[in-house]
């Protein structure tokens, strides 16, 4: 099984490690990633941030660049592989539509996504409402083989 390390930079956001078949994650915030130390041949799929994030203040944009930022250039200053999917390429590959599509509201929307996301991993009992985005991703990339 190809090793991944698929983090959603969101404040929020969360990040799963998988290789040698094993699934290591964190259910919110992106602190540990720095100490994470994946195989060598792990790809690292970073969901991508837009330039414009909607109605949020200004420091709260900035700070979600910044950290976005950092994370790339972490693992590419490591040398990984790094692919950046946009929250639309892997929503679509998961067939769960769009929030804006559906009508949904944001609690109903990340509901959504983490009932999807423990339905394609149900041996994984800690799937969040933070981590999910990062389950997603690693479906993401395991169905394109990334």
């Amino acid at each position: 099984m190809k090793p991944y390390l698929c983090i959603d930079p969101g404040a929020n956001g969360g990040w799963v490690l998988q290789q040698h078949g094993d699934v290591a994650f964190m259910q919110g915030g992106n602190d540990e990633l720095a100490d994470l130390c994946p195989t060598p041949d792990t790809t690292v799929v970073i969901e991508k941030v837009p330039a414009f994030v909607g109605p949020i203040p200004a420091s709260a944009s900035f700070k979600l660049g910044y950290s976005y930022g950092w994370i790339v250039g972490l693992w590419q200053g490591r040398g990984f592989k790094v692919v950046l999917v946009t929250p639309q390429e892997w929503q679509k590959t998961m067939g769960v539509g769009t929030k804006k599509g559906g009508g949904h509201t944001t609690t109903e929307w990340k509901n959504k996504l983490k009932s999807e996301a423990q339905r394609r991993f149900p041996l994984v009992e800690k799937i969040t409402l933070k981590n999910a985005d990062a389950f997603c991703l690693l479906s993401h990339a395991q169905q394109f083989n990334l």
